[in-house]
């Protein structure tokens, strides 16, 4: 209320008034701060997850690469990456070529990036085995066949079917159609009889033996019956 003689405010009320706007206008730079703030936080939250990802999607391009595979290092080249090249996984009539990483690493980026970093403690087998030496990598070929193999048992052959469909599989021989019809009817994944595919054969383990045997639901007596499909491609099925 304004005096009647002098026709101005009262001093309380325009301190009163003072202290109102000012309360308002600290509250509105207080949550224009918070809310730029968490904005700013958002933004710098998105941009790192995204240069995150872009970068480990570019990671595992180029460790997935066959060339990088192949030739990264002088012992892989020489054996695996050789041996690979000379199969019918990569020599095809119809020009699909399967590389290193359709069979050794997963599709999904975040599963990928930890096969890559599991994958590094071959660097501790390359630098505490002279991998140069003849007949070097062979002495741990029969380990890593196993490793891998067991791997395939856990997860089904998953790598298998990310290329192969099993109903539409037709081997043109009889005994490869007996075999198939009985693999789906019985669950019995890919590896459990193509064990020796694209690399040098390797003989199964007793446990990876004794793996076969319980896939298959019983002891393999017969000729026919425990000699495995271990032909490249499936030649002995096929």
């Amino acid at each position: 209320m304004f005096s009647e003689s002098s026709g101005t405010e009262p001093e309380s009320h325009k301190k009163k008034r003072i202290g109102w706007f000012k309360r308002a206008q600290e509250f509105w730079y207080r949550e224009f701060r918070r809310i730029v703030g968490a904005w700013v936080f958002v933004v710098v939250l998105i941009t790192v997850g995204s240069l995150f990802i872009v970068s480990a999607d570019f990671t595992d391009y180029i460790f997935s690469t066959a060339t990088f595979c192949g030739t990264a290092c002088h012992v892989m080249e020489i054996n695996v990456y050789k041996e690979l090249q000379e199969s019918k996984h990569w020599n095809t009539p119809t020009g699909v070529r399967a590389k290193c990483a359709n069979c050794h690493v997963d599709g999904r980026l975040s599963y990928a990036m930890l096969e890559h970093f599991l994958g590094t403690g071959e660097l501790f087998v390359w630098a505490t085995h002279d991998l140069d030496k003849p007949g070097a990598f062979e002495q741990l070929r029969p380990a890593a066949a196993d490793r891998v193999r067991f791997k395939m048992i856990e997860n089904d052959s998953k790598k298998c079917r990310s290329c192969h469909t099993m109903e539409a599989i037709q081997p043109k021989r009889i005994r490869g159609q007996n075999q198939h019809k009985e693999a789906m009817e019985k669950g019995i994944t890919c590896i459990i009889c193509h064990y020796n595919l694209t690399h040098k054969a390797v003989d199964p383990s007793p446990a990876f033996q004794a793996a076969i045997e319980k896939a298959r639901g019983e002891a393999e007596t017969s000729e026919d019956k425990s000699e495995p499909a271990t032909g490249e491609e499936g030649d002995e099925v096929l």
